[in-house]
């Protein structure tokens, strides 16, 4: 969909200008006299009616391509109260084929809807050729140049202010990160150096207990690398710079692989293979995917009570593709949560207390998997589990 013009419906001075750019747009298009006349009409109409009740509405012209035809609309945004039987609007619902009214935010919208006959040449390259045309056209009268003017001042106003709230919210993300990343990576090297100092001072030099010491420095310097690396993906991911070195692979056989490892250090959950039937092979990065999984498996773990079971099922789609999901019974996610899981950074707020993390994982992996040609996403309820599911192309 692409926005033409817009204009802010102050006073009945701007219903002449509504009538004139209803009617600009609709012969830029190329429609016949009759149908700019009668859109101009219906447009104008709508605006007066929406002027009787409220001085604070927006009229706002639109291209949208649906199902290989373009339509054009007239969208006015106001405060007022109206349906699609209101009596103001009555007239104009005569003059247009489709005429709907909605909510939006506790807005009402205006819809009014013309469709272009298929024998009139319309692309996405003139419609935005249309925008540039209504967006230079000079001014008619004092009042149009004025409105202009004002309309372009507010414009920019508007964007600094984004500018500015975006910069802020950008700065409180860097902060907040920071500070996460900094208890991250405290919390294991405070383990490690206190480990240290146990196995220094221990004057019995107990083999088991050193070694059991050295067992504990070695999770937490995992742990430190890790996230290491994750600075780094990110890093390499701003500046596209994540590489691959793809080579041919049985898929089952892979993945089998990844699991017997991930089943060794994870003995506290249940974690089962549903393979693929028959034989399937895809061009990876093995130590890319390998990161891929062991992010989306690490995760089930670590919002699933221990003993859970955790499935990881292998399927073949019809297209070539093949799809591989990653099943938990964990706390699952909320609708709203769910929508953001993939976002660098992310993390929720009501978890993230809980559990700690960088919120980086699932960005990197979703990163990995696009760049072997894939789609990943995600369902999930809360309190029931998550299933986090991925495609990647078959080769031959």
């Amino acid at each position: 969909m692409l926005e033409i013009v817009s204009i802010n419906l102050d006073n009945e001075l701007d219903l002449p200008i509504t009538h004139k750019k209803a009617a600009a747009i609709t012969k830029y298009i190329g429609l016949t006299l009759s149908t700019q006349t009668t859109f101009a009409t219906a447009v104008s109409e709508a605006c007066r009616a929406v002027l009787e009740k409220t001085l604070s509405s927006v009229l706002s012209f639109r291209l949208k391509r649906e199902d290989g035809r373009w339509f054009l609309s007239a969208r006015i945004t106001t405060d007022g109260h109206f349906t699609e039987n209101s009596e103001e609007l009555k007239y104009a619902k005569r003059l247009i084929p489709v005429l709907e009214v909605s909510k939006n935010h506790g807005a009402t919208i205006i819809l009014l809807r013309l469709g272009i006959p298929r024998s009139v040449k319309v692309s996405g390259d003139m419609a935005s050729r249309l925008a540039e045309h209504m967006r230079t056209t000079v001014a008619e009268s004092p009042y149009e140049e004025v409105k202009q003017r004002n309309q372009e001042l507010f414009s920019l106003a508007e964007q600094k202010e984004e500018q500015l709230k975006l910069a802020a919210l950008l700065n409180e993300k860097k902060s907040e990160f920071l500070s996460i990343a900094s208890h991250e990576l405290r919390s294991p090297l405070t383990i490690i150096k206190a480990y240290a100092q146990m196995g220094k001072s221990f004057e019995s030099k107990d083999p088991a207990k050193m070694a059991m010491y050295l067992d504990k420095i070695n999770q937490q310097a995992t742990k430190v690398n890790t996230l290491i690396q994750q600075l780094l993906d990110v890093s390499k991911i701003e500046n596209n710079k994540l590489e691959y070195q793809m080579e041919r692979v049985d898929l089952n056989t892979f993945i089998a692989e990844v699991l017997g490892d991930i089943r060794i250090a994870n003995p506290s959950h249940v974690i089962e293979i549903k393979p693929m039937a028959g034989n399937g092979f895809v061009s990876i990065d093995k130590l890319r995917l390998e990161q891929a999984l062991v992010n989306l498996i690490g995760n089930a773990i670590k919002y699933s009570a221990k003993g859970k079971l955790i499935t990881v099922s292998v399927n073949l789609q019809l297209n070539d593709q093949v799809v591989i999901s990653v099943k938990d019974e964990g706390i699952g996610l909320s609708e709203e949560n769910l929508a953001r899981v993939f976002e660098k950074f992310f993390r929720a707020e009501d978890i993230s207390q809980k559990v700690s993390g960088l919120g980086m994982g699932l960005y990197i992996t979703t990163h990995i998997i696009k760049g072997h040609r894939g789609n990943i996403w995600a369902e999930s309820k809360e309190n029931e589990g998550s299933t986090f599911s991925f495609s990647l192309p078959l080769v031959a």
